[in-house]
């Protein structure tokens, strides 16, 4: 009869003790989580302020970035051009030249596996390649989240950027024959897609109608002089 009352008795202060422990705690690392998190993508983290993608990168369900480093924008001019407080960047409130180049990074899905031999693989990234407006505009933009408008100069296909594996080694903007590019240095996974560092700034290709423009007078020039 004893043993019948204190069985209760027994059980009681295991389940106060179980009610009492903390409860696991959940974090939730996005995108820019991931890139706040690492010291050597603060530059980047400035740019992408700057062309107003901060939005657009939490808006991502499943999306990968290809993430030049510090170092990475300290070796490009242009970059480091757009990071400083150039007087022609401070009256862009566009930014579409610097949100173009950002997008040429990005992609609207998640790279789970990289390639592993030679053979150039091709991403869709979320750059549509488009004519910039001369001089930018001093309107301020609409408001953010920027997405990608479909269209420009491509027939309304983004812009592709090849990866390839190179002396054992992942490599991302790369060209046909998987030469040069910048090689993949590591990797971050966050709830919403996948961050990969990269050793150079991936430049996007140059846009034919701009080149064209540019040819026409160096060839009548040409044919003046003869």
């Amino acid at each position: 009869m004893h043993i019948a009352i204190l069985a209760p008795l027994l059980v009681v202060p295991s389940i106060l003790a179980y009610m009492q422990q903390p409860i696991p705690a959940t974090r939730s690392t996005t995108l820019v989580d991931a890139l706040s998190a690492d010291p050597n993508y603060t530059s980047l983290l400035r740019l992408l302020q700057r062309a107003r993608l901060i939005p657009t990168l939490n808006r991502l369900t499943n999306g990968t970035l290809f993430a030049p480093t510090n170092d990475a924008i300290k070796n490009h001019p242009l970059w480091l051009d757009f990071l400083g407080d150039n007087p022609f960047s401070l009256t862009d409130n566009i930014q579409e030249q610097l949100r173009q180049q950002l997008f040429y990074h990005l992609l609207n899905f998640t790279v789970s596996a990289l390639p592993t031999d030679e053979k150039p693989v091709a991403y869709k990234t979320l750059h549509y390649p488009r004519a910039p407006e001369t001089p930018p505009p001093r309107i301020p933009p609409p408001s953010p989240p920027w997405m990608p408008v479909p269209g420009g100069t491509l027939g309304g296909e983004p812009q592709k950027l090849r990866a390839s594996s190179r002396d054992d080694k992942p490599w991302v903007g790369v060209d046909a024959f998987g030469k040069h590019g910048a090689l993949i240095t590591n990797r971050t996974e966050a709830t919403n897609g996948i961050v990969f560092g990269v050793s150079k700034i991936l430049d996007p290709p140059p846009d034919l109608g701009m080149s064209s423009l540019i040819a026409v007078p160096i060839c009548a020039q040409s044919l003046k002089a003869l």
